[in-house]
């Protein structure tokens, strides 16, 4: 079946799913800034609003990849924006990993890391999203 071909229900399943992923990048993004700003907390309700904000930060990173997962499927049926939903998963699974370094080591770099497949992932997403509108593009693209 060809991109012309592919249903046109295929497109918006593409689509929805990649404002998912933008949205909870989005999310995502925000609940990590307000980590660094809290920092270490001495104590009171800091300590329970930084304990909030790294459990929900870690619990939108699972469905992160769940999210990922289910938008390489949209685009595999839709045969749109495969690669970039393949590369999108491939970078939010490595950004889950350095997420997972950085709460074990606290290193900087794994934090970095992090930060830069935010963007990597928003850009792949945002891909997708246009990718989503292109029915009668190639396939792969």
């Amino acid at each position: 079946m060809s991109a012309a071909a592919a249903p046109a229900g295929s497109a918006e399943s593409l689509r929805r799913r990649s404002r998912e992923a933008l949205t909870a990048l989005a999310v995502q993004f925000l609940l990590g800034m307000a980590a660094n700003l809290i920092g270490e907390p001495e104590g009171g309700l800091a300590v329970a609003v930084d304990w909030v904000v790294v459990i929900l930060h870690v619990l939108i990173a699972i469905g992160l990849v769940v999210i990922a997962v289910r938008l390489l499927l949209a685009a595999r049926r839709a045969q749109l924006g495969q690669r970039l939903a393949l590369w999108g998963l491939v970078v939010i699974v490595v950004t889950f990993l350095a997420g997972v370094a950085t709460m074990a080591t606290g290193s900087d770099w794994a934090s970095y890391l992090m930060a830069t497949g935010f963007l990597a992932a928003a850009a792949l997403y945002g891909g997708t999203f246009f990718a989503s509108y292109r029915m009668g593009s190639v396939a792969g693209a």
